[in-house]
């Protein structure tokens, strides 16, 4: 069975369409022949019982009700016998053989009180009769020929045959038109997939659909600006890596070599060395920063659903120690609650840690920290941020005026993101503040005082 799926989806759309069409309509060969071949013939014998139940009770209402048996008016397919005391009496029809008649009379022999209805043979022909005693009076038996069920059964094979193959040729034609409107956006995305492929940047795909195949070429659309985007920020991160790397490179190559020679650049050959030392520990910043942050979406990705959480009211404590003599002169306004946030300590550290030391960058006077349970956030009294500064702040190698390498914030969104927490800027009327929130937390029990 799997083989013989695989074998259909291994041809073309429209052969598979085709295979269907052509299924159904061996179906319907097959229902025509077997199912309701059988079905008719039963309401053609129904059909045909019925004419002789309106013939005969016409018949017998006529001879009731006049108390004769002159001639009189019948249908011209029925022939009818009237019996009494097991002697036919009366004959209404066409010609008949004696052959007919003895058949006949065996059936009146045989029924002497109730009805039946049956048929029988005679002369090669088969006929269908319905013989009926007239309230004890006479009998009558009324007959009819195969022929006249033949006719019936006829039309009504012809008429549903045409009317089956009007509504398979519609049904043909409307599936041909739907394959086609499918059929024809798939190559065109298979043309646009294909210019792509072959680096062509004009590449276009114009499907004006709201239905699967209109959302699947929008999304191809946005898969290629979205693919060409990150191409443009691998360039820029490569030149931006190449450039922050060649400072320190080449302060650190001149000062070594002028040392050799003989030559200390800053004074001294101590001082010389401190410079040497500092860029090599910049770089040293730089490239642990990269490798952590290649190494963030691989560790983000198992930590989704850890269950580990951080004290975040002993954490931040922890990186204030650290941080207040880089700045001594600022002040520091401490909001903290308790409160538990999802995610390993480690990661947390670098958030609040990179958070802490833009805040420090930028401030002028006064540095607030705010933390309550599933949120927590850090302002600066420093210069607002531009618009456009606002939608790429969170991008690698974004860096502002003071920045050092324009991964720290990138670093932040990421952590914040793989924890399910969100992270935005905003401009204050004096400053600019960041807020950390969980994406999904509990509702907030009502007080009894709301409920009064």
């Amino acid at each position: 069975m799997r083989r013989f799926f695989k074998s259909i989806t291994d041809v073309s759309l429209f052969q598979q369409v085709s295979l269907i069409i052509v299924t159904f309509g061996v179906v319907l060969i097959f229902f025509f022949s077997v199912y309701l071949r059988g079905n008719i013939d039963d309401f053609v014998i129904n059909q045909v019982m019925s004419l002789l139940h309106r013939s005969q009770e016409s018949l017998v209402k006529t001879l009731t009700d006049d108390g004769g048996f002159s001639d009189l008016a019948y249908d011209a397919d029925v022939i009818h016998f009237v019996y009494s005391d097991d002697k036919c009496i009366k004959y209404y029809g066409g010609r008949i053989t004696d052959e007919f008649i003895s058949k006949v009379n065996e059936i009146a022999l045989e029924n002497n009180t109730g009805w039946k209805e049956s048929s029988f043979e005679a002369n090669d022909k088969k006929y269908f009769y319905y013989y009926s005693n007239a309230e004890g009076k006479f009998e009558v038996i009324s007959i009819i020929g195969e022929a006249y069920g033949n006719a019936i059964e006829n039309d009504l094979l012809s008429n549903v045959s045409n009317t089956s193959a009007i509504v398979f040729s519609v049904i043909f034609i409307l599936l041909t038109v739907w394959v086609a409107t499918i059929i024809t956006p798939l190559l065109q995305m298979q043309s646009y997939i294909g210019k792509i492929r072959q680096g062509e940047d004009n590449a276009v795909l114009n499907i004006e659909r709201k239905d699967e195949l209109g959302d699947l070429a929008r999304a191809l659309v946005g898969m290629h600006k979205e693919i060409k985007r990150q191409e443009e920020t691998k360039e820029e991160i490569i030149q931006n890596i190449s450039h922050d790397l060649k400072t320190p490179i080449a302060t650190i190559k001149s000062y070594a070599e002028s040392i050799k020679d003989g030559v200390y650049p800053y004074d001294t050959l101590e001082k010389s060395v401190d410079v040497i030392v500092e860029n090599a520990d910049r770089l040293e910043r730089k490239v642990y920063s990269l490798l952590f942050l290649n190494r963030l979406d691989y560790m983000m990705e198992q930590e989704k659903e850890t269950d580990k959480t951080t004290d975040m009211y002993e954490l931040i404590n922890e990186v204030l120690v650290s941080f207040k003599m880089i700045k001594p002169e600022l002040k520091i306004d401490l909001q903290l609650s308790p409160a538990i946030f999802k995610g390993d300590k480690e990661s947390w550290l670098v958030v609040i840690s990179n958070l802490l030391d833009n805040a420090l960058r930028y401030a002028e006077n006064t540095i607030t920290i705010v933390l309550e349970p599933y949120y927590f956030s850090i302002a600066n009294d420093g210069p607002s941020l531009s618009a456009d500064r606002v939608k790429t702040l969170f991008k690698p190698f974004e860096k502002g005026d003071k920045g050092k390498f324009g991964l720290g914030l990138s670093i932040c969104y990421k952590v914040c993101n793989a924890y399910d927490y969100s992270i935005v800027a905003e401009n204050l009327e004096n400053g600019v503040i960041f807020r950390i929130e969980a994406k999904t937390k509990p509702k907030p029990e009502k007080r009894k005082s709301d409920k009064s």
